[in-house]
């Protein structure tokens, strides 16, 4: 029996949501174990890892990214282009790192609430005093310092897998990443400003970047909720018209 039109359906159910949620990872166990010794502090079980970048985030480019989960309060996710996800390599872990400071920034500013994303708001306000520039944030430039650039710390480290651990407690190992929310609201204010100019500031700052934030939240509820309802029509009209063909082809009526 050829493929009819009910399986074309589905498969076209699958794709769309896996442009939507790229297939869940593990990291290899040995990259597990760097993780952790090289970020104690950080809650791997709130992190998950996965293979693909997600819908329209795709169009921004790049090789990773990191974003709190829609409705998880204490979760981000780690998103890794699929011809960059290579653990076995320099660059594939050096990847992987620079993601996990990420996660730690996340979970030291704060975990929030839906919409409102203490790493989001500081990564959009510090990214505006930055002339919206990539190259420069102040946040990007921690996690550079560390892994994702050719003479980072672990990638100037990098021995080879067998010394990974090894490497990592002696001379890798980040017990925090600093970020405090409200300095680092302060210092991503216009000009600089001294702090007795910069505190009356603040109440108008944060309101904007957490505008914003919630704007970005938004627009992904309603591209991921449209897509996954789309995606379950799709697949139940899949599966309805797989079985009128496969009633038709049983009585001799193959379409």
């Amino acid at each position: 029996m050829r493929e009819g039109i009910g399986l074309r359906l589905q498969q076209r159910a699958r794709s769309l949501w896996r442009w939507l949620f790229p297939a869940r990872v593990e990291p290899p166990a040995e990259v597990t174990r760097l993780l952790r010794a090289v970020y104690p502090r950080l809650d791997l079980g709130a992190v998950s890892f996965r293979r693909g970048m997600p819908h329209l985030v795709r169009l921004l480019g790049g090789e990773a990214i990191t974003i709190p989960a829609l409705f998880a309060r204490r979760h981000t996710c780690i998103y890794v282009e699929p011809a960059h996800w290579d653990p076995d390599s320099v660059e594939g872990l050096g990847t992987l790192l620079h993601e996990a400071y990420h996660a730690l920034q996340a979970q030291e500013a704060g975990w929030g609430l839906g919409p409102f994303r203490p790493f989001l708001v500081l990564y959009f306000a510090c990214g505006a005093a930055n002339g919206f520039r990539y190259r420069g944030h102040p946040m990007e430039e921690d996690a550079y310092l560390l892994a994702g650039r050719r003479h980072s710390r672990f990638e100037s480290t990098f021995t080879g897998v067998e010394r990974l651990e090894a490497a990592a407690a002696a001379e890798l190992a980040v017990a925090a990443s600093g970020l405090r929310s409200w300095p680092a609201l302060a210092r991503s204010l216009p000009f600089a400003p001294p702090l007795w100019l910069a505190l009356p500031l603040l109440p108008v700052w944060l309101p904007l970047w957490a505008v914003a934030a919630a704007l970005v939240w938004l627009a992904r509820l309603l591209v991921e909720g449209g897509g996954a309802l789309a995606a379950g029509l799709l697949w139940g009209c899949g599966v309805f018209l797989s079985a009128i063909e496969t009633f038709l082809y049983r009585h001799g009526r193959n379409l």
